[in-house]
Formats: C-alpha cells, sequence, structure tokens
C-alpha cells in the first residue's frame, strides 16, 4: 500500500474522532518525498472535515519533505516528528505551530 493510500486510510477512517481537534483549524499540510515524489500528497483540515489528496497542492501551509524511509519510522511510531526534525531528517516550511499541533492529531490518530 503506498503513503498516500496509508493516510488516506487513516485520516478518513477516524476523521470522526479528530474532528473536535480539527474543528477552526483550516489548513494544508503536504508530504513531499524527495526519493519518492510519485507518493506526494496532502491532508486537507477545513471545517471540521478531512480529506487527503494525491499530488502536490499549490500553496499548503506546512509543507513537510523527506525520504520514505523517514516518514514510515514515523508512521510505525519507531521516530518521533520532533526528533526527526532535531536530527534533520524533516524539513519543514510554514508555521512550526501548525507543523506541532498536526504532529499531535497524527499522534492521536496513531495511537487510537
Amino acid at each position: 500500500m503506498s503513503a498516500y493510500e496509508e493516510a488516506k486510510n487513516l485520516f478518513e477512517s477516524r476523521k470522526d474522532a479528530i474532528r473536535r481537534d480539527v474543528e477552526g483549524f483550516d489548513r494544508i499540510f503536504q508530504f513531499v518525498f524527495t526519493d519518492k515524489p510519485e507518493e506526494n500528497y496532502y491532508v486537507e483540515f477545513y471545517r471540521g472535515d478531512v480529506k487527503v489528496v494525491k499530488g502536490v497542492h499549490s500553496s499548503p501551509h506546512v509543507r513537510f519533505a523527506m525520504k520514505m524511509d523517514s516518514y514510515k519510522r514515523i508512521v510505525s511510531g519507531e521516530l518521533d516528528g520532533e526528533q526527526a526534525y532535531m536530527l534533520g531528517l524533516i524539513s519543514i516550511d510554514g508555521s512550526i505551530y501548525d507543523a506541532a499541533r498536526f504532529g499531535y492529531i497524527l499522534q492521536r490518530l496513531l495511537k487510537r
């Protein structure tokens, strides 16, 4: 299963679990894979809803760039997102606050 398909399944199958977290947090988060650009996707929170779209958004609020291996380690729980950022495994463009809030939402989904 591709990174996009995994993210789509994770966010869209559990959107009710994070509805309160994303209410009023209308943001777009782009995932760019430096070694697998065909896997790029973005997550859009809008009016309490979430959707995951394959490809590249023209103006995301936050852009995460990383290698696929780093992404898989974060999603599996082997590596914390903040730790990956501090180690230089992830590049973040945009609001660090929004990136941290996205990380919190992702961790809530992964722990359920």
